[in-house]
C-alpha cells in the first residue's frame, strides 16, 4: 500500500523517547522529514542523530520545547516550519500521567500535567493551523490513553487528562473538517515502556505479589495476552497520517489488545 508520505513533513512532540520515538522511526521509514520537540536536549540530539544515520535521505531537526511555557510554542513551531518548509502532520505525543492515590497527588502535579496535555496540545495545534491549512494532506494525531474512557483505581490524574484530550480531539475534528484537516486520537493500553514497569511495580505492591505474578495478573485482562508494543501504536499513526485515511476523523482508536470493556 502506498501511503503517500514520502517527502512530507511531520512534527512530533515528545518525539525523543518512548512512543514518540517509535512514531518518529516509523514516519522516517516512510520518507517523512521530521521535527522532534521535547524538553531533554540530550535525548533529542541522540534520537535525531540516530534517525539521520538510519535514514540519510530524511531531514530531522530537534527543537527544545517545554509545552508548559505557552509563549515558546509558536516561536518553536514557526522556526521548525521555516527550516523544513511547512507541516503536514502534527503528532501530539508529549505528556502522560502516572497512577496514584488522590491524596498523594499535589496541586502543582495536577497543574503541570494539564498544562502539557490537553492545554499544551491545543496550543500546539493552534500554532500549527496556518501550515496545516496549506497542506493537501493535513493531519493532527493525538496520543491519549484508555483511561480517558475507562478510569480505574488510581487514575484520577490520567483519566481527566486523557478524557480532556479525547474531547478536544472531537471538537477539533468538527471544527477543522470543513478545511480538510483530519483530527484523531489513539488510546494506547499498557505499553511496553517505563510506565509498564511502573505499573507492574505498583500492582505487585498493592496486591502483595511478585513482579512476575503482577505481570500475569495484568495480562489476564488482555484478550490478546500480551502488553502493547510501541510499534503497535506507531503503525496506526502511519496509517492515520496516510493518504488512505482521508475520511477518518473525530475518532479515538484503542490499541490495547482488547482490554477495554466499552464499545
Amino acid at each position: 500500500m502506498n501511503v503517500e508520505l514520502e517527502g512530507r513533513i511531520a512534527f512530533i512532540t515528545g518525539g525523543n523517547r518512548g512512543i514518540g520515538r517509535a512514531i518518529a522511526q516509523s514516519l522516517a521509514q516512510e520518507g517523512m522529514h521530521l521535527a522532534l520537540f521535547g524538553r531533554d536536549e540530550v535525548e533529542l540530539k541522540k534520537t535525531s542523530d540516530n534517525l539521520r544515520r538510519s535514514f540519510p535521505a530524511v531531514r530531522v531537526i530537534s527543537v527544545k520545547l517545554d509545552l508548559e511555557q505557552s509563549d515558546s510554542i509558536p516561536v518553536a513551531l514557526n522556526g521548525a516550519a521555516a527550516e523544513l518548509g511547512g507541516l503536514d502532520v502534527l503528532v501530539n505525543c508529549a505528556g502522560g500521567a502516572y497512577r496514584g492515590k488522590l491524596e498523594d497527588i499535589a496541586d502543582d502535579e495536577w497543574e503541570r500535567n494539564f498544562r502539557v496535555k490537553p492545554i499544551g496540545l491545543l496550543r500546539m495545534t493552534r500554532a500549527a493551523l496556518p501550515y496545516l491549512r496549506r497542506s493537501s494532506q493535513a493531519r493532527v494525531i493525538n496520543i491519549a490513553g484508555t483511561r480517558g474512557r475507562e478510569p480505574s483505581r488510581f487514575s484520577t490524574l490520567a483519566g481527566p487528562i486523557n478524557m480532556g484530550t479525547l474531547s478536544a480531539t472531537k471538537a477539533l475534528a468538527n471544527e477543522l473538517g470543513p478545511e480538510g484537516i483530519t483530527v484523531n486520537a489513539i488510546n494506547p493500553g499498557s505499553t511496553d515502556s517505563e510506565r509498564w514497569d511502573e505499573l507492574v511495580r505498583m500492582t505487585a505492591t498493592e496486591l502483595k505479589i511478585s513482579p512476575d505474578q503482577a505481570i500475569e495478573h495484568l495480562l489476564r485482562e488482555v484478550p490478546m495476552g500480551r502488553v502493547v508494543k510501541m510499534q503497535d501504536v506507531a503503525d496506526l499513526v502511519v496509517f492515520l497520517a496516510s493518504a488512505r485515511a482521508g475520511m477518518i476523523t473525530g475518532c479515538a482508536i484503542n490499541v490495547d489488545g482488547g482490554r477495554s470493556r466499552s464499545i
